[in-house]
């Protein structure tokens, strides 16, 4: 008996460390445990992705993707950060959704938003993007199957999705993606969250950044949700948000 009680204590206060030494920690601890890719449904035909990006100082930083269905049709914003996450993306939309995946839509070139591109070319799903981010994959051997200059439509179900390019911001090449049906737009890394930063501006143009954000919002003004490329999902006001960060100089990543 006194065996036993010592062996079940010795197995309370294993399991007790572990999780604490798990729940405990942080996720943008260098070398911190992060699940491949975590899926939020936000109704029944939308699902907002999270997928992380290592960063060189060992930091994972979050990084959102979108998933929309109409009509056992889905289409798909911006791939996880790489093609073995986007394999369980797919996965996920296929066998548990039980939808056909129309179409990947890429945001820009960046990797939090095109890094599991490989993977959906692999799967024979057609890539929607600017010409502009066609051409800098390109780079990489990467292939836009369905490019574009200003603007296009994609089919998805009973809904249409329109794909825009409005001019630089975070990147020279990034678009913007609204479904009418839904009055929702998805803004990408363009599109700050509300109390974000300006984040990264390596390929930035801050100059037109606030008058491209100025022309989305006038071109959808029954817009009822954006979502950003990181962060918290909201309203217009992300919009307004990320236009005021340029009049206060914000600038810090």
């Amino acid at each position: 008996m006194i065996k036993k009680l010592l062996y079940n204590l010795s197995v309370f206060c294993i399991l007790t460390l572990l999780l604490t030494s798990c729940l405990g920690r942080n996720k943008f601890d260098p070398d911190a445990y992060v699940r491949p890719i975590e899926i939020v449904k936000l109704s029944e035909n939308h699902y907002q992705y999270i997928s992380y990006l290592k960063l060189k100082e060992s930091t994972y930083y979050p990084c959102n993707g979108y998933v929309y269905i109409s009509e056992g049709e889905a289409v798909v914003f911006d791939t996880p950060v790489n093609d073995n996450d986007t394999k369980l993306l797919i996965d996920f939309v296929q066998t548990e959704l039980k939808a056909t995946i129309k179409g990947v839509v890429v945001n820009h070139n960046h990797s939090d938003a095109s890094g599991g591109l490989k993977a959906f070319a692999k799967a024979n799903i057609p890539s929607y993007a600017s010409s502009k981010t066609a051409a800098i994959l390109a780079k990489d051997s990467i292939v836009i199957t369905h490019p574009f200059e200003v603007k296009q439509e994609v089919k998805v179900g009973s809904s249409t999705v329109e794909n825009a390019y409005f001019g630089p911001a975070h990147t020279q090449d990034n678009i913007v993606s609204y479904i009418k049906e839904e009055e929702l737009l998805f803004g990408g890394c363009m599109v700050r969250p509300l109390f974000g930063s300006i984040g990264n501006i390596k390929d930035a143009d801050t100059q037109q950044w606030p008058k491209t954000i100025q022309k989305i919002k006038e071109t959808y003004p029954d817009v009822k949700t954006v979502i950003p490329g990181h962060g918290a999902k909201g309203d217009v006001s992300l919009l307004d948000y990320t236009i005021s960060l340029f009049s206060e100089k914000e600038t810090q990543g």
